[in-house]
């Protein structure tokens, strides 16, 4: 993960953000103070181009799902990937995402979302509505994000219920690695209302196509 900065604490605000290069690390998004974990694993060329040109050829949501991780949605992703050129390694990476949320939040039902992208597909700073959610983008740096403390807000308009995020400044955004895995807490985890993490899709430059897979918890 790309970061410039070093998390600080402030109570009550979970001001942690734990990054570091062995799985184990996810385990810590249970933690109270903690907004944000990553498992830093650059993802190897070969994956990483394959991914680059799947997307090339194919744009926009390539998978939405909403039920159980099981051997059908196995199947589903290996009807999508496998006809492609080393398509076998995105699944791997993708089925490696469902392992590894399956073990941490044993879901009853997940939201699965694989979007093949050659621009931001949702690229203002936001707080994200869910509990939890599992992201990892292939082909290209993935989902940005800030520090609660550098959030800036527009004051109230008449009839708006929230306030509005200014665009942050550069210095204080970073971004996941083509790759990684994170694991991001929502406005719906306990306690976390007023504290989820504010993140932006990736950002692109010409000739970016990327990857971007996100696993929420539903149930």
């Amino acid at each position: 993960m790309n970061s410039h900065l070093q998390a600080q604490n402030h109570h009550p605000l979970p001001t942690q953000y734990v990054i570091d290069d062995t799985a184990n690390v996810l385990g810590e998004i249970y933690k109270d103070d903690t907004s944000l974990v990553c498992y830093c694993q650059r993802a190897p060329w070969a994956l990483s181009r394959a991914a680059h040109s799947f997307a090339k050829n194919q744009d926009g949501e390539i998978l939405k799902y909403q039920g159980k991780i099981n051997s059908e949605l196995t199947t589903m992703l290996k009807d999508i990937f496998c006809h492609s050129t080393h398509g076998n390694l995105i699944v791997n990476h993708i089925e490696l995402m469902l392992t590894m949320f399956d073990a941490l939040f044993e879901p009853k039902e997940i939201g699965l979302r694989v979007i093949s992208c050659k621009e931001a597909h949702s690229p203002a700073f936001h707080e994200n509505k869910m509990v939890a959610r599992m992201t990892s983008s292939l082909g290209g740096s993935g989902e940005r994000w800030i520090e609660r403390k550098y959030a800036q807000y527009y004051p109230l308009e008449k009839g708006q219920i929230s306030a509005q995020l200014k665009a942050p400044h550069t210095n204080y955004i970073n971004s996941l690695c083509d790759g990684d895995i994170a694991i991001y807490k929502g406005t719906n985890w306990l306690d976390h209302e007023h504290s989820a993490l504010i993140s932006a899709s990736p950002e692109f430059i010409e000739g970016d196509a990327k990857l971007c897979t996100y696993i929420d918890f539903l149930d």
